[in-house]
């Protein structure tokens, strides 16, 4: 070697005919992508590999990082497995009530469809290049810009979660996909009470809320009892939680951005609440709205379905479109500021709520006829 200082190693012998990189307090070589180092062949391999090494350590470059590239690589570490730890974590977490249900079956359906093009990729590979050419095949196969910006977030979140555990040194760039923006459907108050008043009265609670205080589906749903404040005039509702999950029974967890609201009760809110609620509820815990047969919070789907039966015919706004985002609109018509209509959303990023803030169609040709 013309630097003897910078000598790393040597190649040592296991045996009469296989050899190994000895890189004393480096660890040691033993084989390259899985074949060992044998015969006189392996040995100018291995030769070579230390030659490689020393060279780019006397360029400058760590040498812990040198040597990483030409160690073995863990099935663990491959692109496929460490997704599926990752959803495993997640799951994890939305048995905890820390993240939704909803979250973990996407990511899970990621994994089943799209994860499998890394095969037996190792996650040292996920550089920006092959995920630039992942996005590619996405976009050749007519997947939506939307779609292909989700499939490279999940990933994304997984390389996160790795560098947190100390798995993966940094999380490399990753291609931002341009999604076109939709605006959600807008439809206005008296459209939201014509489909309200075609729900039967005993259930017609949560959509009258959600409509007149902008509350999201799974923080109407996980609602008790104790969380209405009849104190004092007007009364408040205390929102904290919101269920994690589709079904009556799923676990109840934060709101989206973790914070908690307490806001007053819309008179219409309240007449309803006076109507229909046993109150001795407060001491139990039990949900402010339940389904009439069967006493259970609402489910997902109950929740979504009873709103789709009584809009049939008269608009295809979402449940969501027709009461949170049109409850912005409303309150935006009414005069109220935008700061406190994110306070009132739960929004974290204003721009949120000024994407749900907006005037609705109705409202501008009123402003156009002026």
């Amino acid at each position: 070697m013309n630097h003897p200082h910078r000598r790393l190693g040597w190649i040592a012998s296991k045996g009469s005919d296989r050899f190994e990189i000895d890189l004393r307090e480096h660890g040691k070589i033993t084989s390259l992508d899985g074949v060992t180092f044998r015969g006189n062949d392996g040995r100018v391999l291995a030769a070579g590999i230390l030659r490689a090494i020393e060279s780019a350590v006397s360029r400058g470059e760590p040498v812990a990082e040198v040597v990483d590239r030409y160690r073995p690589r863990s099935k663990r570490a491959e692109v496929v497995r460490a997704f599926g730890r990752f959803c495993d974590h997640i799951d994890e977490l939305v048995a905890a009530g820390d993240r939704s249900q909803r979250t973990a079956s996407e990511y899970r359906r990621i994994e089943r469809s799209e994860i499998g093009w890394w095969k037996s990729r190792n996650i040292d590979d996920i550089k920006y290049a092959a995920l630039e050419d992942w996005d590619r095949d996405l976009a050749k196969r007519g997947l939506a810009p939307k779609s292909r910006k989700n499939y490279l977030g999940a990933l994304r979140a997984a390389c996160v979660w790795l560098v947190r555990r100390g798995e993966m040194k940094a999380v490399p760039p990753f291609p931002i996909v341009a999604v076109p923006d939709v605006l959600p459907t807008i439809i206005p108050r008296a459209t939201a009470d014509e489909i309200i008043e075609l729900i039967e009265e005993p259930m017609r609670g949560p959509f009258i809320l959600a409509s007149r205080m902008g509350l999201r589906p799974g923080e109407v749903r996980a609602l008790d009892v104790a969380d209405v404040d009849r104190s004092r005039e007007p009364w408040r509702l205390r929102v904290t939680k919101a269920v994690q999950g589709s079904n009556s029974d799923s676990p109840i967890g934060p709101t989206k951005n973790r914070s908690e609201r307490i806001l007053p009760i819309h008179p219409d809110v309240r007449a309803w609440l006076e109507r229909h609620v046993d109150w001795a509820g407060r001491l139990t815990r039990a949900p402010l709205f339940v389904l009439p047969r069967s006493g259970k919070r609402w489910s997902h789907g109950a929740f979504y379905k009873r709103w789709a039966k009584a809009r049939a015919g008269i608009t295809d706004a979402s449940l969501y479109q027709g009461t949170k985002h049109s409850f912005a609109s409303d309150a935006l018509e009414a005069g109220i500021g935008m700061e406190h209509i994110r306070k009132m959303l739960g929004h974290s990023d204003p721009r949120s709520t000024e994407r749900y803030a907006r005037l609705s169609d109705e409202s501008l040709e009123v402003f156009t006829r002026r």
